[in-house]
């Protein structure tokens, strides 16, 4: 990490000594949760409960200094509490093993750990070594007071997005006590920031406030989460942002340091993710959205984007999978919906093309999609007057219209399609009445019990995972060839496998947007699943895994969440909450 250039300020100064000191505690943890591994023995029940004792201990103890070392030194996060799964990395074309606590969480907690006491023990081992590093790094370690301060943002999107939903301790269920270290972290360092005083105090108000409500509703499954983020965490993120935006500049990044918070409308600005015209400029945005509903794109002239994407369906087909341009055979997938498409770092089901620009360009040129082509783009729409004279007063130095300009105006009208407009958004902008109480339930449910909020992020509800909004994730689900889950069958697809053929992406899809899935369906990959209440059964029994069938690689539990009748309507509330206006 290079050093910053502006010289640290008390706060910096305070975080160093608060991290120093609680590393050294969670080294002692470590060793602790070796030693119980080590002599947890199966025919001794008590030495099982002494190793979760510590391995809670551990965790806890990681959480009070985590908001430093995930945003400074994320690669010693990593190996703190990296993911219990290997991560494939698309830019490096390598699997990346995973490492740490939440390894040991998904081994410890099986219903017989045991087989696996040796992997846990050495994973416990890198854990005590790597924990005697952390003072080595912080040696000649700089920051500013700003930086602290967005060290503590994203720390506080964690605990809304990913500590209460249980994302990286589902079995041990310990998100809200966790939430509440990460709180009480930021509450113990704050008090010596001295920029602004005024804006310091209302933070650490709602701080206090926050950490008392994670401390006195601890029990995982009915923690009211609606009431925790709306009442206690958009505060804190409302004086933190102005803190923030009080000590100076900020980069670009997915997140507005300007939005009101995490559930604001312009929270996650668009600008940050690949584009390449100018999607700010209306002229741009004008012609992307004429050209949508243009049937001359098309090799054909008889389809245009929207006849599969059409806006009476939130720009959907409402098809299980639609038809070939030549109406002869199915297209492989189901149509994925375009509200909110923009943000996204991956784009189709297999997240092959990496912007909108490459969806649209492989579209067009696909045979059975729109079957066209850069110079039949260029020479219909040079025919065209209406779209030749608005081209050319946007573009007056190109000699001839170009298919990545048209590609690219696409893209800026899809961009726009976010509206924020269902009656939860309206609920988390301050309108008490804009959700019944089935509704708020169900987004406890979503957020908590069920664990949906662990893979369809807050607040988009898709892939793109926080807190800094930079990837979009891939599941495996082992999702069957259709819905009748007496009798599964497995599905043939082998998903991002095809195109990167690496053994952990075999049947692996991208996240996509819970909003709208209401009125979205049918749903997954292939359309084969015809209703919402098939979806969550799905997912209640546990994935193609829980069902029977064999999965070795599947991201999802395979455990049943074990959702009553009333649970499951109460989702699918909260889910027709999410519809847009």
């Amino acid at each position: 990490l290079q050093a910053h250039k502006k010289e640290p300020g008390n706060l910096s100064h305070a975080a160093l000594s608060w991290v120093q000191q609680q590393s050294d505690i969670f080294s002692n943890r470590a060793r602790q949760l070796q030693d119980a591994l080590e002599q947890s023995r199966s025919d001794q029940p008590a030495s099982l409960k002494n190793a979760v004792a510590s391995f809670r201990n551990c965790r806890m103890q990681y959480k009070k200094f985590a908001f430093f070392l995930e945003y400074f030194f994320p690669d010693q996060a990593y190996i703190f509490n990296g993911p219990p799964v290997p991560e494939v990395d698309p830019y490096e074309d390598e699997v990346v093993d995973p490492a740490g606590l939440q390894v040991i969480g998904s081994l410890l907690l099986k219903a017989n750990p045991y087989p696996d006491k040796m992997k846990m023990v050495g994973q416990a081992e890198m854990l005590v070594r790597s924990s005697e590093t952390t003072r080595l790094l912080l040696g000649d370690f700089k920051a500013t007071d700003q930086d602290i301060l967005k060290s503590m943002q994203q720390e506080l999107i964690r605990v809304m997005t990913l500590y209460i939903t249980g994302y990286d301790a589902p079995e041990l269920k310990t998100g809200i006590a966790e939430a509440a270290e990460a709180l009480a972290a930021m509450d113990t360092v704050l008090p010596a920031y001295t920029g602004n005083n005024a804006y310091r105090d209302s933070l650490g108000y709602y701080l206090t406030a926050g950490r008392e409500n994670l401390k006195t509703h601890t029990d995982f499954d009915s923690f009211d989460r609606l009431f925790f983020i709306t009442r206690c965490a958009q505060p804190i993120e409302k004086w933190l942002s102005r803190l923030i935006i009080k000590t100076g500049p900020d980069a670009l990044s997915a997140l507005n340091p300007h939005a009101d918070n995490l559930f604001s409308p312009s929270a996650l600005d668009k600008n940050a993710f690949p584009h390449t015209e100018d999607q700010n400029d209306p002229r741009i945005v004008r012609l992307g959205n004429e050209l949508f509903f243009e049937k001359t794109l098309s090799g054909n002239g008889a389809r245009s984007c929207s006849s599969c994407h059409s806006p009476d369906h939130c720009f959907t087909d409402g098809l299980a999978r639609n038809k070939t341009i030549d109406g002869k055979d199915d297209l492989p997938r189901n149509t994925p919906g375009l509200l909110y498409a923009g943000y996204q770092y991956a784009q189709f089901w297999d997240g092959r093309a990496a912007s909108l620009e490459a969806q649209i360009n492989t579209v067009l040129n696909n045979k059975s999609e729109m079957h066209s082509s850069g110079a039949v783009l260029s020479k219909s729409l040079a025919g065209h007057p209406v779209y030749a004279k608005a081209y050319k007063a946007i573009w007056p130095s190109d000699s001839a219209i170009q298919p990545d300009r048209i590609e690219g105006a696409l893209a800026a009208y899809i961009r726009t399609l976010a509206p924020f407009s269902s009656d939860f958004d309206r609920y988390m902008q301050g309108d008490a009445a804009a959700l019944t109480r089935d509704q708020q339930n169900g987004f406890n449910l979503f957020m908590g019990k069920a664990r949906c909020g662990s893979c369809h992020f807050a607040p988009l509800f898709n892939g793109l995972l926080p807190p800094q909004y930079t990837s979009t994730e891939f599941e495996i689900l082992g999702t069957p060839a259709d819905d009748h889950f007496e009798k599964p069958r497995p599905d043939s697809d082998a998903g991002r496998f095809n195109f990167f053929p690496v053994p952990l992406n075999k049947g692996a899809f991208k996240t996509p947007t819970v909003r709208n899935a209401a009125v979205t369906g049918p749903y997954m990959h292939h359309g084969r699943f015809h209703t919402l209440e098939k979806v969550i059964e799905f997912y209640d029994r546990g994935g193609g895994a829980g069902l029977g069938l064999s999965v070795p690689e599947q991201t999802l539990s395979s455990d049943s969440l074990h959702l009553t009748a009333r649970e499951k309507t109460d989702l699918i509330a909260f889910i027709g909450a999410l519809t847009d206006k």
